[in-house]
């Protein structure tokens, strides 16, 4: 999942997995939670010109749900920042997904 920062925005610096994360389709919530993986101490700017992103690791040995929004919340080397963040699109999940640290670029 790619993340970008629109203009006027201040950059700030984020580190390890996006956490609270939750998949819903069509508003309902899927039931289906995510673990992290990976370096959750790497700090990486975000902010406008700054892109950063982080792989969703679904496992295809389960049957996969439905979904077209992960909400979640990011991360800075200090704790969470505050607020949701969310992303739309087609995709599906399963019990066992795992969400990898941000890293920079897109």
């Amino acid at each position: 999942m790619t993340l970008t920062a629109a203009r006027g925005y201040e950059s700030c610096v984020l580190a390890g997995s996006p956490t609270g994360v939750r998949f819903s389709n069509h508003g309902k919530r899927t039931g289906v939670a995510a673990g992290h993986y990976g370096d959750q101490k790497t700090k990486v700017t975000f902010g406008p010109g700054h892109p950063v992103h982080f792989d969703i690791q679904v496992p295809n040995m389960h049957r996969g749900t439905a979904s077209d929004e992960a909400s979640f919340t990011l991360q800075a080397p200090g704790g969470e920042i505050p607020g949701t963040s969310f992303a739309e699109g087609k995709f599906s999940v399963a019990s066992g997904t795992l969400i990898g640290p941000v890293q920079r670029g897109a």
